[in-house]
C-alpha cells in the first residue's frame, strides 16, 4: 500500500486535529496500516502516567479531514469516548 508524502502528511494532520479538539493534556501517536482500516497507536498522559489506546479510522476520512461535519463528529465521540482516561488540559 503506498502513500504518498503528502497523504501521510494531511492523515497526520487530521488526527492531530482531532486530538487537538479532544484538549488532551499530552500525547504522541503513529498511524499504521490496517486490513479495511487504519490503525492510530497513541500514547497519553493519565494521572498515572502514560497509557496506550489503538484507535481505528477510515483512510478516506483521515486524507478528507474534517470535510464531511457527520463523520467528524462521530469520529470524535467515539475518541472522546475511548479516550476519556486521558488527561485534559487546564482551562
Amino acid at each position: 500500500m503506498e502513500l504518498s508524502v503528502n497523504e501521510l502528511a494531511q492523515m497526520r494532520e487530521t488526527v492531530t486535529a482531532l486530538l487537538d479538539e479532544l484538549q488532551l493534556e499530552a500525547y504522541l501517536f503513529e498511524i499504521e496500516p490496517q486490513e479495511g482500516q487504519w490503525e492510530i497507536k497513541l500514547e497519553c498522559a493519565i494521572d498515572e502516567g502514560w497509557e496506550t489506546f489503538r484507535l481505528t479510522a477510515e483512510k478516506e476520512y483521515l486524507l478528507r479531514g474534517s470535510d464531511d461535519a457527520v463523520a467528524h463528529a462521530v469520529m470524535l465521540d467515539n475518541w472522546r469516548e475511548a479516550l476519556s482516561t486521558c488527561r485534559i488540559k487546564s482551562p
